[in-house]
């Protein structure tokens, strides 16, 4: 789905956010969620799991250690102003106070269910909260492909999806969200595609779209994290990924942000891994870019010379 359209909407702010000395994402930031008062919440693998940020950039608190979320995935902020976090270490799923308070958690910490066996949960990546029913949609990516339901006290409703390329088979369900009431969409990664489920998972549409990894929604419009082309492809390809594609809610794609070739500087995008859409329109974009580069066999650089989250306002 990707293709030469160039942003002109949409312009990077430069310098964002400014931490303080001491104060990294170790390079990956790997996921973000933005309030309804326009705080940041950072998801990342640094020393402090959750940072929490001003529109500004300036940081507003934080909480969390690795021995709590040893590789942070996925967070989401719920209708109430909750937030869900996604740990693909400890294979668990927390609805948590903007304080870090737990209120509820899905699955045993450190204790994943056996791989691809189709039970909760072994390395998920990303859940979405209904926000009329607060039913919890769970995408149980690294370990399972598989799309887990539960309702708001944390009893399994429902879970549907199994590895394979066909029609409702999924490959890495990376990154989800509710497009309505009524359909849920998922990021079906390593198969190259956006499907659409109703919410007893009976498929309903499917894109084509390059590595997608994360999908929000705002307003009338979808944003889609893309991951680069496969490692074995090497060089610098063109116009393949490494960027965030705004599309209608029917998947047409209108718009794009990033450049042609992957990047760490200004404008580009080297391994855009989490999205969210502030109140005002403004676009964040977590990278997990020393994971990515690390993969690569590229030197890292230092984490406090890496960014991993970029802001993107409307123009």
């Amino acid at each position: 789905m990707s293709t030469t359209y160039r942003t002109t909407t949409y312009r990077e702010t430069p310098g964002w956010p400014s931490l303080p000395d001491g104060l990294t994402f170790a390079g990956d930031a790997a996921s973000v969620a933005v309030g309804a008062d326009g705080r940041v919440h950072v998801f990342n693998r640094g020393p402090q799991r959750m940072v929490v940020l001003e529109p500004d950039g300036t940081v507003a608190g934080g909480w969390g250690t690795a021995r709590d979320y040893p590789r942070p995935h996925g967070v989401t902020v719920c209708a109430d102003g909750d937030l869900l976090l996604v740990d693909a270490g400890s294979h668990v799923v927390d609805k948590v106070r903007p304080d870090g308070e737990r209120v509820l958690r899905l699955g045993t910490h450190g204790r994943p269910s056996p791989a691809y066996s189709g039970e909760p949960f072994h390395q998920p990546t990303d859940a979405a909260e209904h926000p009329v029913s607060r039913d919890v949609f769970v995408a149980d990516g690294y370990g399972n492909s598989r799309i887990h339901r539960y309702d708001a006290t944390g009893a399994h409703i429902a879970s549907w999806g199994a590895p394979g390329s066909g029609p409702e088979q999924l490959s890495n369900p990376h990154g989800i969200c509710l497009l309505d009431d009524d359909h849920l969409a998922v990021c079906d990664r390593e198969n190259y595609r956006i499907q659409v489920f109703d919410l007893d998972g009976g498929l309903v549409d499917s894109w084509h779209w390059h590595h997608p990894c994360a999908i929000r929604r705002s307003g009338d419009l979808l944003f889609v994290a893309e991951l680069g082309p496969p490692r074995y492809m090497h060089g610098s390809i063109p116009d393949m990924g490494c960027c965030v594609t705004v599309a209608t809610l029917d998947g047409t794609v209108v718009d794009r942000l990033g450049g042609r070739h992957p990047g760490v500087d200004e404008g580009r995008f080297l391994s855009p891994h989490g999205i969210a859409v502030g109140p005002d329109g403004t676009v964040y974009v977590a990278e997990v870019n020393a994971l990515y580069l690390g993969l690569l066999g590229q030197p890292v650089p230092p984490a406090e010379e890496l960014p991993c989250l970029r802001r993107w306002s409307p123009r």
